[in-house]
């Protein structure tokens, strides 16, 4: 914060207001146990929902373990897109996306 001279704080803009929108994805994998397991991805390089679900299947397919040694995403399982907000003050909050 600087204060100009007038005296008035002059702030930089909130940053949570000049970044893009960042996304929480979860992919369902099944696991060995017959179980369905959850891998979450925090993607900041995409302009909605559905451009983050294809970073964060990307990033899995990179993964060591993942979906390039024959892991596929766990039959009938919804994945989990979720909107990351951050208010003014810095709390952070998730919002489903449709």
């Amino acid at each position: 914060m600087r204060i100009d001279p007038v005296g008035r704080p002059e702030t930089s803009p909130c940053p949570a207001a000049t970044s893009r929108i960042r996304w929480l994805v979860g992919l369902p994998f099944p696991s060995a146990a017959a179980r369905v397991v959850r891998c979450y991805y925090v993607v900041a390089d995409a302009d909605d929902g559905a451009q983050a679900v294809g970073v964060a299947l990307e990033r899995a397919d990179g993964e060591q373990g993942g979906a390039a040694c024959g892991r596929q995403l766990a039959p009938g399982k919804a994945i989990e897109v979720q909107r990351i907000l951050r208010d003014p003050i810095g709390h952070t909050s998730l919002v489903s996306w449709p």
